[in-house]
């Protein structure tokens, strides 16, 4: 899970075709992809999806030049995950905190 969001936050979910399929369930099959790819498994589908739908819900600290990430706004993901009809919230957001932990991991080193 932690790949997971580090794959996100590096920006392998926006132009890999094997990322977009696996967000529906397939996975691509690609001589050419890249070693460090990261599968979506289906059972972590709805929590990544969930985490997608936080992206702009990052708790900042803006300083002299810098900004630390420290990670997704708990109220704003309590919000999502009841407007998107999450049934185990419980464990949907210890799936989400892993992917987002991994996501800091790479947001904070840039």
């Amino acid at each position: 899970m932690k790949d997971l969001g580090a794959s996100w936050a590096g920006g392998g979910h926006r132009g890999s075709l094997q990322e977009k399929a696996a967000l529906i369930g397939i996975k691509i099959k690609d001589r050419y992809a890249r070693a460090n790819d990261t599968e979506l498994w289906p059972e972590h589908r709805e929590a990544f999806e969930t985490f997608c739908a936080c992206a702009t819900q990052w708790r900042v600290i803006a300083g002299m030049g810098s900004a630390i990430h420290q990670g997704i706004d708990y109220t704003a993901l309590e919000s999502v995950m009841r407007m998107r009809g999450i049934e185990d919230q419980a464990a949907s957001f210890e799936q989400i905190r892993l992917i987002e932990s991994g996501a800091l991991g790479v947001i904070n080193k840039r």
